[in-house]
């Protein structure tokens, strides 16, 4: 499968290891992509190509970065599987409520 003028860019803007993690907006500029496509663009291309990119979330370097290491790659993920339990868990909840407007007795009680 080939690439799409989004996933080359935001592919040829990515580095090698943590160190030289680039954020999400960093690339944007430098692609002149929208936030959005590059998320998206990221997405493809660990998902369709196979290409270990992972996040930096805390820390003194933050953004994505390709995974030089299976070390790095694994730690790379910890925040993603964090990010997958809250989003669950808020999944969970949603799916769980019955009465749409219970939440109005909070603006009552303040």
């Amino acid at each position: 499968m080939r690439l799409n003028n989004y996933e080359l860019a935001v592919l040829t803007t990515l580095k090698k290891g943590r160190p030289n993690a680039t954020t999400g907006g960093e690339i944007a500029t430098i692609t002149n992509i929208s936030p959005r496509e590059v998320y998206q663009a990221i997405h493809n291309l660990s998902t369709k190509h196979n290409v270990p990119i992972v996040g930096e979330r805390s820390g003194m370097r933050r953004g994505y970065f390709i995974a030089e290491t299976k070390e790095e790659l694994l730690n790379g993920l910890k925040p993603l599987e964090s990010q997958v339990r809250r989003e669950l868990k808020r999944l969970t909840s949603l799916v769980a409520i019955e009465d749409l407007n219970e939440y109005e007795t909070l603006l009552e009680r303040g």
